[in-house]
């Protein structure tokens, strides 16, 4: 392995840095979400003890969990006795999360009072209770009933196996953010509570804003199916030299730097055009515009294009796979990698935790534990979090009440962040100009990213808009952004501004490519980076052209990676008074969400995840055709792969050609039944399978799991009629989290927070008078 430059273990000694410094947490699952739920945990200084079944259940296998497991301890116990060997953890802990199906509430409800102030987060496939419950639900499985593979179409239409795990990312997200916000709240009242989500709302939250139905919403769906990307100016291009980049010219100050930067005038000349890039009339001009597009970029090879774009400040990114990031200026300028040795691998280069705090940074303190101890407890001691009696606890606003977030950010990276902690309690004002923020021309990303939030009209280009700015930064806890390098800077809003005025304050920037290196100014959006880190790639399948994949996980991982942060700083600032300056970038996001793949050790090869077809990834795991839909065939362990070869008679011995020719065979099989005599049939040998939802009607609003999970909400916007989108995603015992309303309109919270922090109505007819102020006035 080549000498690398990359960050350095810290010395010993340094074993538990980070604001979660003395947190105990146990750790009782096994799979994907749990283990990227406590990884995050852990590396931002918490004590994390993995309680591993003796002997395995043979989930928790795969180079990635070299990655997931890092920082944390392990001891072993029994598969039949995990709670009984762990409960002297338990006792001891501030957290345990758990996937324990069924047993996992009992359990909270017999540890909670020996610890009454436990936070318990139960993770299950579907929710504890319902039609779905008790259902085996592997990430392949619940991506399948939440539509998530039918989000990308094949040629005769069939699903598309995406490989990312999209629920499970979702889950751990909402699994670290629910733990984070019952510790604020703990701190405030003593106590401890049961949270409770599921892979399946993790698979609605990743994809909430792509999610928004109403009368009038345009969706993604009616953009067409073309892999490389429906739209001419937001897609994946191949040049002269067979490598692909992608062009991100979303909105029209991109679009019209793109036409100069190609001397492409006839965009700007041509009359089919003339609406572009935002609205195309029909198919043939879409088609048109692509093919000029295309025919231009095949005349050079990558690198000049991708030089002369960035030159003219045009978003774009090649597409490149996981394994080749390691060099890229931006993750060594930023520190996005890091080398440890690995008992068993030796020096494993892998990601940095994803966000970055400048007071209390997490880490990777040390690998993955090489065997389980047959014992381990902890010494009684202070909790990490006494409670705080005198801050007075707000009732029935949710696990965060009482926290102040003031958020300026706009599209879609910045404002899911801030909505989540406004559906958990947290009074979040919106800032946009008078005219209204970017992403109110596509109005299914803006409703999606911001409910639940105050919306205020400001124009921060104006100097009489400081006075209210600053008023309202003195009565915030917490300022959120994700403005290009050097804008807030312009505004007077950088995080020395800002701080100035408040001195504790937590700030959030989020940025595209990472405040250092030479590409720190350049403009980015969602797919660019699924395009840099591989994921397109990834979902392409081996030897195909990247795809465009559909659910901007980059952003919406971005935004609640953010806010999860923000409730990181949020700890450490009630222990120590201390604010501080937090990063996220798309590009550190895009590699923790390819962090299995992210990862290069002395014979370590980059492998294919997913098999010719882009139905799965072996005959066992894969989408099969019935008579009426397809179905989802998941077997991950040796008994249920036995299970499904015993009921369809078909086996392959392991050879390419003849698993080819078995799923052939199994092809031909499936195709003779309906989904549903599948289903019977293979539920009773206990063979994991599952419909696959054909669209996210059927995934999400017509599921009657999401139905009984009361997950969906019902959140008016003037303009729009029978307006559904997600809700709250997790479920707490004590402090119940709710939507409080939907995106606010232009304007619409003004008056109300313009009075709040002291300004008069005369004043505010001032403000509104000179354009500093809008104001939202229904039927104006």
């Amino acid at each position: 392995m080549p000498q690398s430059n990359r960050q350095q273990r810290p010395p010993e000694g340094r074993d538990n840095v980070g604001p979660l410094k003395g947190l105990r947490v146990v750790d009782l699952t096994n799979d994907h979400p749990g283990a990227l739920a406590t990884m995050f945990l852990a590396d931002y200084g918490a004590d994390v003890v993995k309680v591993v079944p003796s002997p395995g259940i043979g989930l928790e296998t795969g180079p990635e969990y070299l990655v997931w497991n890092r920082n944390k301890r392990a001891m072993q116990a029994p598969v039949t006795e995990l709670l009984a060997a762990s409960q002297a953890l338990i006792e001891r802990a501030d957290v345990v999360v758990e996937s324990l199906a069924a047993a996992g509430k009992a359990a909270y409800l017999a540890a909670s009072k020996r610890n009454p102030g436990l936070i318990w987060c139960s993770i299950t496939p579907y929710g504890a209770t319902g039609p779905l419950a008790g259902r085996v639900g592997y990430e392949a499985l619940v991506a399948a009933v939440a539509g998530i593979h039918t989000e990308q179409r094949g040629p005769d239409n069939e699903p598309t196996f995406n490989p990312l795990p999209i629920a499970g990312i979702g889950t751990a997200l909402l699994a670290i953010q629910s733990v984070l916000a019952a510790i604020y709240e703990r701190r405030r009242s003593g106590s401890g509570q049961l949270v409770e989500t599921s892979l399946y709302q993790g698979a609605i939250a990743a994809r909430s804003p792509m999610l928004v139905r109403g009368e009038g919403v345009q969706t993604w769906d009616s953009a067409g199916n073309d892999p490389q990307g429906a739209l001419p100016n937001y897609r994946l291009y191949e040049c002269a030299d067979g490598n692909w980049l992608h062009l991100g010219t979303l909105i029209p100050v991109f679009w019209n730097k793109m036409i100069i930067a190609l001397d492409l005038f006839e965009f700007a000349t041509d009359p089919r055009f003339e609406s572009a890039p935002l609205y195309w009339p029909s198919e043939e001009v879409r088609a048109a515009a692509k093919r000029l597009l295309a025919e231009k970029f095949r005349t050079k090879d990558r690198a000049h294009w991708l030089q002369l774009l960035r030159d003219g400040d045009v978003p774009v990114s090649p597409a490149t796979p996981t394994h080749e990031l390691f060099s890229h200026p931006q993750v060594v300028a930023n520190g996005l990698s890091t080398l440890i040795v690995d008992p068993r691998v030796g020096p494993l280069e892998q990601a940095m935790p994803p966000v970055a705090l400048s007071a209390t940074p997490g880490g990777v303190r040390r690998a993955a534990p090489e065997a389980p101890q047959d014992e381990l407890d902890w010494e009684s001691a202070t909790r990490f979090f006494e409670a705080q009696r005198e801050r007075a606890v707000v009732a029935g606003r949710g696990p965060l009440a009482g926290l102040r977030v003031l958020d300026l950010s706009s599209y879609l990276a910045g404002p899911i962040g801030p909505a989540y902690l406004a559906d958990l309690g947290a009074d979040v004002i919106k800032v946009e100009p008078p005219t209204g923020e970017g992403c109110r021309m596509i109005m299914m990303l803006y409703l999606g990213g911001n409910p639940s939030k105050r919306g205020l009209a400001l124009d921060l280009k104006s100097p009489a808009s400081r006075e209210p700015l600053v008023r309202l930064i003195e009565r915030s806890d917490v300022v959120v952004h994700n403005n290009r390098v050097g804008v807030a800077e312009r505004l007077g809003l950088d995080y020395d501004s800002v701080r100035r005025i408040r001195p504790d304050v937590i700030y959030l920037q989020s940025t595209a490519y990472g405040s250092k290196g030479p590409d720190a100014r350049q403009p980015g959006f969602d797919p660019l980076f699924q395009s840099l880190t591989g994921i397109g790639l990834a979902q392409a399948g081996p030897g195909r052209p990247p795809v465009f994949p559909k659910t901007p996980i980059c952003d919406i991982a971005t935004a609640m990676l953010g806010a999860t942060a923000v409730l990181l700083a949020v700890a450490h600032r009630d222990r120590t008074g201390q604010g501080q300056l937090i990063e996220t970038s798309l590009l550190a996001t895009g590699l923790w969400l390819k962090s299995d793949a992210f990862v290069r050790y002395a014979g370590h090869e980059p492998r294919a995840v997913t098999n010719a077809d882009n139905s799965g990834t072996n005959l066992a795991h894969r989408w099969y055709r019935c008579r009426d839909g397809f179905i989802f065939v998941a077997c991950r362990l040796p008994g249920e792969r036995s299970a499904f070869e015993g009921q369809t008679g078909v086996r392959a011995a392991g050879e390419a050609l003849a698993e080819q020719a078995a799923e052939r065979e199994l092809a031909g099989l499936f195709a003779t039944r309906t989904v549903g005599e599948w289903l019977e049939r293979l539920d009773k040998a206990g063979v994991p399978a599952e419909r696959v939802a054909m669209n996210n009607d059927e995934g999400v609003y017509q599921n009657p799991q999401a139905a009984h999970l009361q997950v969906l909400a019902n959140d008016p916007y003037p303009g729009f009629t029978n307006l559904r989108q997600p809700g709250v995603l997790v479920r707490f015992s004590r402090t119940p989290a709710r939507r409080r309303s939907g995106s606010p309109a232009c304007g619409e919270h003004t008056v109300e927070v313009l009075r709040e922090i002291g300004f008069a109505d005369d004043a505010i007819r001032d403000l509104e008078s000179k354009g500093v102020a809008g104001v939202y006035r229904p039927g104006g």
